[in-house]
């Protein structure tokens, strides 16, 4: 073999080992670029499934989301578990189970003091257990489906609200790579837990003032709110003035009447009256049959109070003429009222039940302006000393 022919040789062989390595380098960021991909693909599969699911049902919303996870990759086992402030407990909130199989091992509520799960909320990064059987408390081993275990923390900002649990069936199956990829799972995660969390506490607040509206104005309500106190059984001592309206002669009318319209004229004056109260910034305690009780200086309290609880009762007096007239052309009886005005101390509060609350007052002044009212001719207030 001639000289020139061993380095063409040589140049073949080199030039072979070259293609070699490109071809792998090719492959490999192939390879790559597809993962990144999938990896986007199922990001924005999450994103649409957020959109698409109803935010008011926890359980449903987070299930969609790992069901995304779940049918792209081959994991054994996803479960999510959400910080839970009241019980400080990791709650389980949702799984997706390569068996579909519903186990009741997930369901657990976790210590953040015990397991990986705990272990990722507390350092507030992932954690990869490549042997499960191994490195692993005997609970965690049954309560984890698989051999391969990576838990990474579901952040809002600096704050760890749970932790997204992943397992494989095989040992050694997460590298650094999945661990970019599931945290921005978990981000994502994170965003709907967020959501939630603010669209749950909207409708808390909504329901809130929808039952404080119903017995103050609105300017109490939006201070009461303001106060972002959580309403509570009890009650304190206070100096208010108590109004007691009653119809005259109600029942005797009823009698003459159909029930359906006994309860539209009901309806239609309480409808008249209460925004006369809430416009002075009265309290609507109670509607009892045809009469109805409010109350001015609690739950706020200020120096008019019973100024503006006699500016109330004769803007109803006139209210109600007003009501009379209106209402003569449909042959509705004509209404005439009893009015009770007195004040003095009470003790103010929530009275009832955790699930059924009201605001009232008691005492003896409550008492007397009932009897007053009692007492009132029509169309008559009568206010105390």
């Amino acid at each position: 073999m001639t000289e020139k022919d061993k380095y063409t040789t040589s140049d073949n062989i080199m030039l072979a080992l070259e293609k070699e390595v490109f071809k792998k380098q090719y492959l490999k960021m192939r390879n790559n670029y597809d993962n990144k991909i999938k990896e986007l693909s199922i990001i924005k599969e999450l994103m649409d499934s957020l959109r698409l699911t109803s935010i008011n049902d926890k359980n449903a919303l987070f299930r969609e989301q790992l069901k995304v996870v779940k049918k792209n990759t081959s994991l054994e086992q996803i479960s999510l578990f959400i910080w839970n402030e009241e019980l400080q407990l990791l709650e389980p909130v949702a799984t997706a189970n390569a068996n579909k199989k519903s186990s009741s091992d997930w369901t657990q509520f976790l210590n953040l003091d015990e397991g990986t799960p705990g272990a990722a909320v507390s350092l507030k990064k992932p954690i990869i257990i490549n042997d499960v059987q191994e490195s692993c408390s005997h609970e965690e081993r049954m309560r984890v489906h698989g051999q391969s275990l990576l838990c990474v923390p579901v952040m809002d900002g600096n704050k760890a609200i749970g932790v997204l649990e992943l397992t494989h069936r095989m040992k050694n199956k997460f590298d650094r790579n999945q661990v970019n990829f599931f945290s921005l799972v978990a981000n994502q995660i994170g965003t709907a837990v967020v959501l939630f969390r603010l669209y749950a506490q909207m409708l808390k607040e909504e329901s809130r003032r929808f039952l404080l509206s119903r017995f103050f104005s609105k300017t109490i309500t939006e201070e009461i709110l303001g106060k972002k106190g959580f309403i509570q059984l009890g009650g304190e001592r206070k100096k208010a003035t108590i109004v007691f309206v009653d119809i005259h002669g109600f029942t005797s009318i009823s009698e003459r009447l159909d029930q359906e319209e006994v309860v539209e004229i009901l309806n239609a004056f309480f409808s008249h009256m209460t925004p006369i109260i809430f416009k002075n910034n009265g309290t609507l305690d109670k509607l009892m049959g045809d009469g109805m009780m409010a109350i001015f200086g609690a739950p706020i309290s200020s120096d008019d109070d019973a100024v503006r609880a006699v500016r109330t009762v004769i803007e109803m007096i006139t209210a109600l003429r007003a009501f009379n007239e209106r209402h003569s052309e449909r042959e509705w009886p004509r209404l005439s009222v009893g009015i009770g005005v007195n004040a003095g101390e009470v003790v103010a509060g929530y009275i009832g039940s955790q699930d059924h609350l009201n605001y009232t007052v008691i005492g003896d002044a409550v008492n007397t302006a009932q009897r007053l009212q009692s007492i009132a001719a029509e169309d008559e207030i009568i206010i105390s000393k």
